[in-house]
């Protein structure tokens, strides 16, 4: 089964397409949406979550004045090229081996009466870690930004409240990219209580352009393709060849689609960065956001699914792998179930040839990459030997239950 499937489907892509709603409807409730999850009073919208990371750092650097970003390493590669082209000083911290987080000790040792930000990618941290690491940066005075791309409508509970993870940032980033939670083609957003950063951002968007037509068409493309693919009847017979070949031959312009953090990175920022989000992707994300019903079924089955993968993986012979901390499984509700595995290569041409594809490219270790002097052992262990296993919708559990067959003949 294709381990790829989007979120979105035909019938809210053809509502988008024939302009079903007004743009100002739509703006209003995503905006409203998204400040009741963070507790934010201020919603803006962008044609990229990067794109809003971007403005964001734009605007402290004039606010401020100060050079030096503090984040982990382990890190999607266009997130930090961002902050290098904005000529501010990347300071890496690791993950933590224990829990995954960013290490705070790490934090704690780059804080600096220069630092611009603090920034908390979201990808396996908990929620207790990460309000630790906001108070710290609370008691320097240091902004937090959530990078929220990745643990949409995740959230904690306490006290019988919840608590959905981009509540904690000073500010807080969305993605509404084609593999994400909202599945949007391009869009992302930002939440943040500064009135100072909304009407700056409100200047600057008066000066960009219409999103680019071409780079949409191509996304729809792909949005199509990859919906094809994942029809079962196409896998079992055809796609599962292919995709076998494409890691084999190291096709470079399809593992870029299947792994889009596999693209080179840009030394200079797109022209569509500096673009608004697209009418069409303001409609897929309401009407995706509208859909609750949908979105708690999508949340409660990644989750019980996670729970099931545990508990097949753990009768396998532990030595060979390691499981991803959880503390909270409504939090860290990953996208797809997380492995350390050794030998990561060996293990998915074995997967392969059965029939299995998996999550095989994540995040990389940036300290490395961007040639920082600072060793991010950790960052290079995730890069080097973690895998996910596909939680969507569409995944049964009979079929998890024959990846575990599987695993079991290979350790």
């Amino acid at each position: 089964m294709f381990r790829i499937w989007i979120y979105l489907n035909f019938k809210f892509f053809f509502k988008s397409i024939c302009k079903f709603g007004t743009i100002t409807e739509c703006k209003k409730f995503i905006k409203d949406c998204l400040k009741k999850q963070s507790k934010k009073k201020n919603v803006l919208l962008f044609s990229q979550c990067r794109v809003a990371f971007y403005f964001i750092l734009k605007f402290l650097i004039q606010k401020t004045k100060k050079k030096e970003v503090i984040i982990c390493a382990y890190n999607l590669p266009e997130m930090i090229n961002i902050i290098q082209n904005l000529n501010l000083k990347i300071k890496f911290c690791d993950l933590n081996q224990k829990t995954s987080s960013i290490d705070i000790s790490h934090i704690k040792e780059n804080i600096s009466k220069n630092t611009l930000a603090v920034v908390i990618t979201n990808i396996f941290n908990n929620y207790n870690d990460t309000k630790k690491i906001r108070n710290l940066a609370k008691k320097y005075k240091i902004p937090v930004i959530e990078d929220n791309a990745i643990y949409f409508d995740n959230f904690t509970t306490i006290n019988n409240k919840k608590y959905y993870a981009g509540s904690l940032g000073d500010f807080s980033i969305y993605s509404f990219n084609i593999m994400k939670n909202i599945s949007s083609f391009y869009g992302g957003a930002a939440a943040t209580n500064n009135k100072d950063f909304k009407i700056f951002y409100e200047n600057e968007e008066k000066n960009l352009k219409t999103f680019s037509h071409t780079a949409l068409i191509r996304q729809i493309l792909i949005f199509f393709i990859l919906k094809i693919m994942s029809v079962n009847i196409f896998y079992k017979y055809i796609i599962r060849y292919l995709v076998k070949v494409v890691h084999e031959l190291k096709i470079k312009f399809l593992l870029e689609m299947f792994y889009p953090s596999l693209k080179k990175i840009d030394q200079k920022f797109p022209k569509y960065y500096f673009s608004k989000i697209s009418e069409i992707s303001l409609r897929a994300t309401y009407l995706q956001l509208k859909d609750k019903k949908k979105r708690k079924e999508l949340f409660f089955s990644r989750k019980n699914k996670h729970r099931f993968y545990k508990k097949k993986f753990s009768i396998l012979k532990k030595k060979n792998f390691n499981f991803i901390k959880t503390d909270d499984e409504n939090y860290q509700n990953f996208l797809d179930f997380p492995l350390l595995v050794k030998n990561k290569n060996k293990l998915n041409k074995y997967l392969l040839k059965n029939g299995i594809e998996v999550r095989f490219k994540h995040y990389y270790n940036c300290a490395k990459m961007f040639k920082s002097s600072r060793i991010c052992p950790n960052a290079e262990r995730y890069e080097r030997e973690l895998v996910c296993f596909p939680t969507h919708f569409n995944i049964k559990y009979s079929y998890i239950n024959f990846i575990a067959n599987k695993m079991n003949k290979y350790f």
